[in-house]
């Protein structure tokens, strides 16, 4: 019995790269959408392997979207994004929304065909971690202060209201959960959540906190109770904040 072809999705809006891809990569079982619309939902349908996405789509990096959409949804598959547009953080912002791999255009077709053995190669865990944004989201919800975060981005607070955050500020919370009762220093918070390309997001992860306090505060919880910031080293995090319905007493 022949080994089953790996298959692969195209998002790819130019006819013309399709079909270059198409005969490129004909030892793959290939199917190829040209807009985000069609390919939206494409892998609650199919199973697929792998995924190039040409960022691209009416000169706008709309790629983008699709592929932190497809990881917030769950999608486990590797996706490597190809791009001719000249921002030069392009290929961060692509990591960061959740691609395993960029390649910018004109690119040989052997350098394409090696990064999809490469990634091919890896095989599934056995337990697939979801990613989004660049941040390891989990496949399980937690408490924190009392309310609830969901791997679908989602909290929910206390009397059933809802909002979804930004993987980043899942990560975040996530990080000070499981540093409840401890110091959580702003650098390894920031190599935690943003990774190897954290260096310059210090200022950011402020803010990133600084919006977290203002929505617990509209929901009636006071995040200040439970993460308190230490002056240039970070914040410590209150023993009980996390569990459910934990939340410390005045």
């Amino acid at each position: 019995m022949s080994p089953r072809k790996s298959r692969l999705l195209l998002l790819i809006e130019s006819p013309e790269l399709g079909g270059i891809l198409r005969l490129a990569l004909q030892e793959h079982e290939l199917e190829w959408f040209p807009g985000p619309d069609a390919a939206r939902d494409a892998f609650r349908r199919r199973s697929f392997d792998l995924a190039i996405v040409d960022l691209s789509f009416g000169g706008r990096p709309a790629g983008l979207d699709s592929i932190r959409d497809w990881r917030a949804a769950g999608a486990p598959f590797p996706i490597i994004a190809i791009s001719d547009i000249p921002q030069p953080a392009l290929s961060v912002e692509s990591l960061d929304a959740g691609a395993d791999d960029f390649l910018r255009k004109p690119f040989h077709h052997e350098e394409l065909l090696v990064r999809i053995r490469k990634l091919l190669g890896r095989g599934r865990p056995a337990t697939v971690v979801r990613k989004a944004g660049g941040v390891l989201i989990g496949r399980s919800e937690f408490a924190f202060g009392a309310a609830t975060v969901t791997p679908d981005l989602t909290i929910r607070f206390p009397g059933g209201a809802e909002e979804r955050i930004q993987p980043k500020q899942h990560g975040i919370l996530k990080f000070f959960a499981e540093h409840a009762g401890g110091l959580v220093l702003k650098d390894e918070l920031v190599k935690a959540v943003w990774g190897s390309d954290g260096g310059n997001s210090g200022h950011s992860v402020n803010q990133y906190v600084s919006k977290l306090r203002l929505l617990f505060s509209r929901h009636g919880l006071d995040l200040n109770r439970i993460v308190v910031s230490e002056p240039k080293a970070g914040w410590r995090i209150d023993a009980r904040a996390a569990g459910p319905g934990r939340v410390p007493e005045p």
